[in-house]
């Protein structure tokens, strides 16, 4: 049992650009909460969306359609010159709030679930003694993750480990712990039973489709009705928020017996756990919590950046097929539903790589940094800060 002696508060930096970062700082703040220490506090922040609201909203519109109409600009920003570790165009972005936020709150440990180079900027030009540490939410390092002098790291793989000590992080700084995710996912399901309550069979394999996160490719209700008439295998679709998705496809397949459409859920454990193959965008969340599940994934033409990374790995490792078009979609999906041999060695690669209790190791880390560390400094005043940064 881990207590704290004295009294230690956590600053967890996120963003809402997409579930994600949201999601990993929940199952965090959730660890943390079921530790019971009552020496600990912990304070989140959306950065970016609390210092500049309006410019964020549109940032990340921008964000959410980069996936179907931008998706050159954001290789572009992604990709953008690569071995220059500090140069990022929104660096200075969050600046102001950040050091209110200091000043304000004096934490013990800066913990980031984001990648927020503003915190670069302040550990260059500030000698502050508090610990850094950052969760990286993706299977590859982006160089905006990347902040001097930080603590920790906590990477999806050992894969990311490498390109972190590649580039010069001190290997001990780096710990290969999986992405958290809700712990609901590394539970057991009992498939035929929730599969019988939803009037699907246990005796056939499940396709769940995952269509509604940041819309959906041209041709989808065909792609499913082409492969509902050649095969004699059963059909989830999660729509999401889309609720244009939802109706269309809920009007067109009414009736169909081996075809299940589906809203908003919040028992994505349960489908995943049900299904034998899945089909989605590779976002670094939900290709974890299907590797916990150890459910075999087809991405569709990923986006370029770090979810096509994210595919790229997930694909390497024996976990994923990528596909480009409909056709082909349709090709690997019911090639993989009916080659048992295949999807068995899929899901044994996925159980024997995955790495349990993410949120509960990086939890247990975290405290062990707060008391080994020597904080003997307070953050100084608000006009000494300002005047030494103005003053460069």
């Amino acid at each position: 049992m881990i207590v704290l002696n004295t009294n230690k508060k956590i600053l967890i930096i996120t963003g809402s650009f997409g579930n994600g970062h949201i999601s990993v700082t929940n199952s965090i703040v959730n660890q943390f909460n079921q530790m019971n220490l009552k020496h600990l506090d912990i304070i989140q922040h959306d950065l970016f969306l609390e210092a500049h609201p309006i410019m964020t909203s549109l940032m990340k519109k921008w964000y959410i359609n980069s996936y179907k109409y931008f998706r050159n600009t954001y290789k572009y920003f992604y990709y953008s010159r690569p071995d220059e570790i500090d140069k990022c165009f929104y660096k200075y972005y969050g600046l102001n709030r950040l050091l209110n936020l200091l000043i304000k709150e004096k934490p013990d440990l800066i913990l980031l679930t984001f990648p927020t180079p503003v915190v670069s900027l302040i550990t260059q030009e500030f000698n502050m003694n508090i610990p850094i540490a950052t969760v990286i939410t993706d299977y590859n390092m982006q160089k905006n993750w990347i902040t001097p002098e930080s603590s920790r790291y906590y990477v999806a793989a050992e894969h990311t480990k490498q390109q972190l000590t590649a580039i010069g992080i001190d290997e001990d700084a780096v710990q290969v712990t999986g992405i958290p995710i809700d712990n609901k996912f590394e539970q057991q399901v009992d498939r035929a039973k929730w599969l019988h309550a939803h009037g699907l069979s246990a005796d056939k394999k499940t396709l769940l489709m995952v269509a509604g996160a940041f819309g959906v490719v041209q041709g989808f209700s065909d792609m499913l009705a082409d492969m509902n008439q050649r095969s004699n295998e059963q059909f989830v679709v999660i729509c999401g928020n889309n609720t244009r998705l939802f109706k269309e496809l809920k009007e067109q397949f009414a009736g169909a017996p081996h075809i299940v459409i589906i809203g908003y859920t919040k028992e994505m454990d349960q489908w995943m756990a049900s299904c034998d193959l899945m089909l989605t965008k590779p976002g670094g969340i939900t290709i974890s919590e299907s590797l916990s599940k150890a459910i075999p994934l087809i991405f569709f033409n990923p986006a370029p950046g770090q979810e096509g990374e994210n595919a790229i790995y997930f694909s390497q490792q024996g976990y994923a097929r990528i596909t480009h078009t409909v056709a082909e979609t349709t090709h690997v999906a019911l090639d993989l539903l009916t080659d048992d041999k295949e999807l068995s060695k899929m899901k044994q690669q996925m159980t024997e790589d995955y790495m349990p209790s993410a949120a509960e190791n990086i939890c247990y880390d975290i405290i062990q940094l707060l008391d080994t560390s020597l904080i003997d400094q307070h953050i100084q005043s608000k006009v000494s800060i300002y005047a030494r940064f103005f003053a460069r």
